[in-house]
């Protein structure tokens, strides 16, 4: 499976449930935020023969990443075998995948690679002619490589040694000493969109009284999966034709860094904590669109959690 900002709540489910995901979030948000001036800057602190070596270890650290796909056919091949005992079905099983899920990923490095250089980056590339490849300046080639490096460098965490960590996110923190301050909620908001700001703000927020509601709502809200599911499908559809991706990429990466600030971890991630936040985020991203029963479905679990009308 790949990342791509249409799907940016799964990047998030992914990134939430990751030891430094927040940190991978800081530098997707900071792609984003690229124009020509920030590619230069970037492009500047390329190191072609550092990143080479670093990779060959990137590499190594990726295959041991257990993939949430392979996992879940296991546990169903299990199940379906008699694998295993009586005792351990339903709600021990269900533990164990927890455990599972927080340390596993739907894509890999690879796939975040090519978000940054596709998908954050598509700006950069050229329109085909006459049925030829698309094409881009190297200087854009080399800040796309400084960005996913860095990226990765937090994805992976420490299943790399520390020094390729170092390698591969130093040429990023260097050129983010000349880069102005990340926005702090995405720029294009309106006033319609205000909801998302107030989401952000209470989630990076959070007492413990405040976790306990939210983890409390998750595990209600897991039963009635199915009208979530399609209220999350209506929502990314109104971002697909509002013209809204990036900007709802930026919003759900945000609630990333917010998740962690409000000191919930993987478990509340795995759990089906992400699910909730994403969702509403989604919601308020199109808040002006999205038909009010729809958009209700989405805010409901947040509602029950801090009692707002």
């Amino acid at each position: 499976m790949q990342y791509s900002l249409v799907s940016s709540p799964v990047l998030g489910f992914d990134l939430v449930r990751l030891p430094a995901g927040d940190s991978a979030a800081e530098v997707l948000l900071r792609a984003l935020d690229c124009g020509p001036r920030e590619v230069d800057v970037l492009a500047a602190h390329h190191d072609a023969d550092a990143r080479a070596r670093a990779w060959r270890s990137v590499r190594e650290a990726s295959r041991a990443v257990p993939q949430i796909g392979d996992v879940l056919n296991q546990v169903a091949e299990g199940l379906a075998g008699g694998v295993f005992a009586e005792d351990v079905v339903g709600p021990r099983v269900e533990a164990g995948v927890l455990r599972v899920l927080q340390a596993s990923t739907i894509a890999d490095a690879d796939a975040l690679v090519r978000l940054v250089h596709h998908d954050v980056f598509d700006w950069t590339w050229s329109a085909p002619l006459d049925g030829g490849p698309r094409l881009r300046t190297e200087t854009a080639g080399r800040a796309a490589d400084v960005l996913a490096d860095a990226a990765v460098s937090a994805y992976l965490g420490d299943r790399l040694p520390d020094g390729v960590r170092r390698v591969l996110a130093a040429p990023y923190l260097h050129a983010a000493r000349d880069l102005a301050p990340l926005p702090s909620v995405p720029e294009e908001l309106g006033e319609a969109q205000a909801g998302v700001r107030d989401v952000l703000e209470r989630l990076s927020r959070l007492d413990g009284t405040d976790r306990a509601c939210l983890r409390a709502v998750a595990d209600t809200h897991r039963a009635g999966g199915g009208e979530w599911a399609s209220a999350v499908h209506d929502a990314s559809w109104a971002v697909h034709l509002s013209g809204r991706v990036r900007t709802a990429a930026v919003a759900q990466l945000l609630a990333v860094r917010a998740f962690r600030a409000g000191g919930l971890d993987a478990a509340d991630g795995a759990g089906g904590l992400w699910n909730v936040v994403s969702g509403v985020v989604h919601a308020e991203v199109v808040a002006d669109m999205l038909a009010s029963q729809t958009r209700e479905v989405l805010l409901r679990p947040w509602h029950a959690a801090f009692g707002d009308a």
